[in-house]
């Protein structure tokens, strides 16, 4: 049924039922005499919502849907107004909607449909037309202030602003008195209240209130102070992406600057002095220093003079925004910090209650089970590295434990299972849980699914980081605390301008291409961003560290330079042909200076796709401190840099391009590409099958499948779990979805690597649940399992031409909603890597795999081969190869071979250790060639030292790899077998 509730004034208070969908919403309007109607039905289970004050409006409300059998219903609402977040509602699925108001306008009616269920949504605007309410600065914990400010005051500067102007300089001279003397100090109210807000500490009744309001984070804090006190402070936030700035006081005296790393790193703490002042007879913020989730502290701006103060989120949320008072300079400051994201109880009444708090995530959970109920519960917590543990209930039943694997790389990110009447004991008790991964790993059932089920997660996917309940010799109910972004370190320590302790080493890359920082917590944030690739680093260096770092991007076409640090010490250059030559590698190392007590980083080089790598900016690698190699998943190019630093470089990390190695899912390979490029690339086909589940990902980094077991029951595919081959070694998948208590399995063992999956179809119906596979590789079909299909339902199919499945995806909860997977191509992976020979020093280079050799070039000098390049058959193209080494000024010499009946099947290697810029180094000295028309080539440089043959019986050689600097240091080979 269609309705219209029109538009109004203002929304008034919004009424909701649910259980897993929206069953109705009811909303009442101002400036209407006309009954609220309630849209929908009132079977939900649970009700809910919310009344606004006079002075908030709805600005944003977004929501899931799901389509069944009888069309689509919406399953959670959200409602945002213009000072907090209603919600969510309901049970987030798969699909997403939103509607937000346009600028100075509001959310005033809604319209849709419904019957048993809320199944379509929409909204009217209107413009805002309330007046605010003057502000009341809160000062003291329940109580209220001294008068109101008055809503007109003096016009503000365009930038939203209201200091006074100063001299150019940015002095002036001594600031007048703020108004309205004060003698009392206000009591420091530090700890936030339910909302985040904290009260504020400082002077009374002086200055001008201001309230920045909430914003998603932090990004810079600008802080002048003279003799007396805090002057001025300016903030640059986050909302939405982009970056908004609020200034308070007067610019007055020095002017200092803190940045943080948004949004790996946010402030977790504001902490300060405040004093009465005799000079102007009231109390002033003196100080103010912050402290962020890494530990690391700002500088002091101004001097500490008074009571100590420290503002700090619960749980180490984050600073989100400012509230205070100021006009002439700073009188009295307060915070709002992120609140983590709490779930309701589920399941009984009955027990005591308890509550862990906030951790920084859950390491390992046990759990008792017995024929009724889940009776006891462990968690390992961690905290600041230390396990901490937690127990309820009483120990009785089977025991099952679950360790998180790869924690803290993978976290619990929902907790599912059930909670049923049990007549026995006349009480309702949870009679199943079980937990799932980030990463899509999930936990053994403990205990039977009975009764309603649920499935707690918290926003965008965030981690566990507590339990909160109900119990006594069971566990009655339970709730948790998932993560909202704001946990870390809380930070204790107070600013005295130094650092001791190096920045944690998160040296690969995110999904984003982007590797966390290493060296030295100091210096201002920059970041550079993503360019298309890089022509040219200029570093400079002093005899204990890196000093400045200039780079020349590319972007479409055209160069941007970028600067970072302070021009001292020794310049030098490394040059790159971009774009036929890339930087995949960023090395060096750092250290802690005791002469500035902080850590900053000692060295740099540049290593580049070709193999080639620049000469050592700084001190010796490896000589004092840390040494860190930055580089891509795959080998990917530089494009971009970020980092910190002032007067030196104290801090590095990269962006490398992500973009330039997975293939579209729609694209085919195309047998005329040269190169190592898409053909010889893995590609990601998206999951198929129903909605909803939660995401989990084995990855597609492996040989292939080699077992796949395939758990059934009354739901269909209730649990898969997928056996790989990588790097040669068996390993074990994790377990997706939940086994059944009347379950039972199914396994297809698949013979890698002359067997290999080249397609897997399935259906799946209105339960969103898959409830058959068909699997299929290079020597047999198996049948649909557990069910054919019927016709009713929907079928698909996972297949990419000449490549076969190395891996897969997908969603699952209580069954496997959906399957995707990884395409590698089959001669990709059919080929064999020897073990190269040689010396460890230089780049890592490898030309993949291909049909055959065309050609082999090799240059060499006095003291061995130098360089090597290869061209090889792909089809019936010649792709021509990258070089390897650096060209002698000597002839390179060709080896040729008769295509298409010759190919290479040995290649016979010397190498020595030599002494080279007096170190010894090995080197590759000769190599010789022999073919399958028992030819053999002329040794390429000299014959001395170690020899070893490359070769396998049978095969024949169709790729080279190895590491290169101004040397061929260590030369290996691919093999294939040799077919008609």
């Amino acid at each position: 049924m269609s309705w219209d509730d029109g538009k109004h004034t203002k929304v008034k208070r919004v009424q909701l039922t649910f259980d897993d969908v929206i069953r109705s919403i009811q909303v009442e309007y101002e400036g209407t005499t006309l009954q609220s109607q309630r849209r929908g039905t009132t079977v939900g289970t649970k009700s809910d919502g919310f009344t606004l004050s006079p002075d908030e409006y709805i600005t944003d409300v977004s929501g899931y849907s799901k389509t069944t059998f009888s069309g689509d219903i919406i399953t959670a609402l959200t409602f945002k107004t213009n000072k907090k977040t209603y919600g969510p509602y309901g049970n987030k699925t798969r699909e997403y909607f939103s509607a937000s108001a346009p600028k100075d306008s509001q959310i005033a009616g809604f319209l849709g449909t419904s019957g048993n269920a809320l199944n379509y949504i929409d909204v009217h605007f209107a413009p805002i037309s309330i007046i605010p309410k003057p502000v009341v600065p809160d000062t003291k914990p329940g109580g209220s202030d001294t008068k109101p400010v008055d809503p007109d005051t003096k016009p503000t500067k365009p930038d939203g602003s209201d200091t006074k102007p100063t001299k150019p300089d940015g002095s002036d001279t001594k600031p007048t008195k703020p108004d309205g003397p004060d003698t009392k100090p206000v009591d420091p109210d530090t700890k936030p209240d339910g909302s985040g807000k904290t009260g504020l500490i400082g002077g009374k009744g002086g200055g001008k209130a201001f309230d920045d309001g909430v914003f998603d984070g932090v990004k810079k804090i600008t802080v002048a102070a003279d003799e007396y006190s805090v002057t001025y402070i300016k903030i640059e936030y986050v909302k939405d992406g982009k970056v908004e700035t609020r200034e308070h006081g007067t610019i007055r005296g020095t002017l200092k600057e803190f940045s943080v790393d948004y949004p790996n790193e946010y402030i977790t703490a504001v902490g300060g002095t405040y004093d009465h002042i005799f000079t102007y007879d009231t109390t002033l913020i003196t100080s103010l220093y912050f402290t962020t989730s890494k530990g690391s502290t700002s500088p002091l701006f101004g001097e500490k003079s008074g009571e100590n103060f420290d503002l700090k989120g619960e749980n180490g949320g984050k600073l989100v925004g400012f509230h205070g008072r100021g006009d002439t300079a700073l009188d009295a400051i307060g915070a709002y910090f992120d609140v983590p994201g709490k779930t309701r109880l589920t399941g009984g009444k009955g027990g005591n209650a308890f509550d862990d708090g906030v951790f920084d995530g859950a390491k390992k959970i046990t759990v008792g089970a017995d024929e009724f109920s889940v009776t006891y519960i462990k968690i390992e917590y961690e905290k600041y590295g230390k396990v901490v543990t937690r127990e309820h209930g009483e120990i009785r039943g089977e025991l099952k434990e679950y360790t998180v694997p790869n924690y803290p790389d993978d976290y619990i990110t929902a907790v599912g299972g059930s909670y049923d009447h049990v007549f026995t004991y006349d009480t309702t008790l949870i009679t199943s849980l079980y937990f799932t991964t980030s990463r899509g790993f999930t936990s053994p059932l403990s205990g039977e699914i009975r009764g309603e089920e649920f499935n707690l997660k918290g926003e965008n996917g965030g981690k566990l980081v507590g339990l909160h309940g109900l119990g006594g010799t069971a566990i009655n109910a339970i709730g948790a605390y998932f993560d909202t972004g704001s946990q870390g370190g809380g930070g204790d320590s107070k600013p005295d301008g130094s650092e001791t302790n190096p920045g944690k080493n998160d040296l690969k890359p995110d999904a984003s291409g982007k590797t966390g920082l290493v060296g030295g917590e100091s210096g201002n944030t920059f970041d550079d961003g993503v360019f298309d690739g890089v022509k040219k680093i200029t570093v400079g260096a002093n005899e204990d560290y890196v000093t400045y770092i200039k780079i020349e991007y590319v972007k479409d076409g055209k160069a941007e330079t970028r600067e970072h640090g302070e021009i001292s010490g020794e310049l030098k250059e490394f040059l790159v042909d971009y774009p036929k030559q890339n930087i995949t590698t960023v090395g060096g190392s750092y250290d802690h200076n005791f002469s500035y007590d902080t850590t900053l980083i000692t060295s740099l080089y540049f290593e580049t796709s070709n193999g080639i790598t620049s000469p050592l900016f700084g001190k010796k690698d490896g000589e004092n401190g840390e040494n860190f190699t930055l580089k891509g998943k795959n080998g990917e190019k530089l494009v971009g840099l970020h980092g910190r630093g002032g007067t030196a470089i104290n801090a590095i990390g990269a962006y490398f391009d992500t973009g330039s190695k997975p293939v579209n899912p729609e694209t085919k390979p195309d047998d005329s590409s040269s190169g190592t490029n898409s053909d010889s690339s893995t590609q990601k086909l998206d999951a198929q099958g129903g909605k909803g589940g939660n995401e989990w990902d084995d990855g597609g980094d492996h040989d292939g499948v080699t077992k796949i077991t395939v758990t059934a029951g009354g739901l269909g595919v209730e649990q898969i779990r997928f056996d790989y081959l990588k790097n040669g070694q068996p390993k074990e998948g994790p377990v997706h979805g939940v086994k059944g208590r009347r379950s039972y399995d199914e396994r297809f063992e698949i013979a890698h690597p002359k067997e290999y999956i080249v397609s897997v179809k399935g259906w799946y119906d209105s339960s969103n649940v898959i409830q058959g596979l068909e699997i299929k590789t290079n020597t047999k079909t198996t049948d649909y399992f557990p069910s054919p299909f019927s016709g009713d339902g929907t079928e698909f199919s996972l297949e990419v031409k000449d490549k076969k499945i190395v891996g897969f995806h997908g969603f699952a909860d209580s069954g496997i909603n959906s399957l995707g997977a990884y395409f590698a191509p089959i001669t990709s992976k059919t080929g064999k890597k020897l073990k190269a020979v040689g010396g460890d020093q230089g780049a890592a280079w490898d030309d993949g795999v291909f049909d055959g050799v065309r050609e082999i070039h090799v240059g060499q000098n006095q003291d061995g081969v130098s360089f090597v390049k290869i061209d090889y058959n792909k089809g019936s193209q010649t792709v021509l190869g990258d070089g390897h080494g650096q060209k002698s000024l000597a002839v390179v010499e060709t080896f040729k071979l008769e295509n298409p009946s010759e190919y290479i099947t040995e290649v016979g290697v010397y190498y020595d250790k030599v002494q080279i810029e007096g170190r010894g180094v090995t080197l590759v000295t000769s190599l010789i060639f022999k073919t399958s028309k028992n030819r053999e080539s002329t040794p390429f440089g000299m014959t001395g030292g170690e020899y070893t043959e490359l070769k396998e019986e049978g095969h024949k050689i169709v790729g080279f790899h190895g590491k290169a600097s101004d040397w061929i240091h260590q030369i290996g080979v691919h093999v294939a077998p040799v077919t008609n």
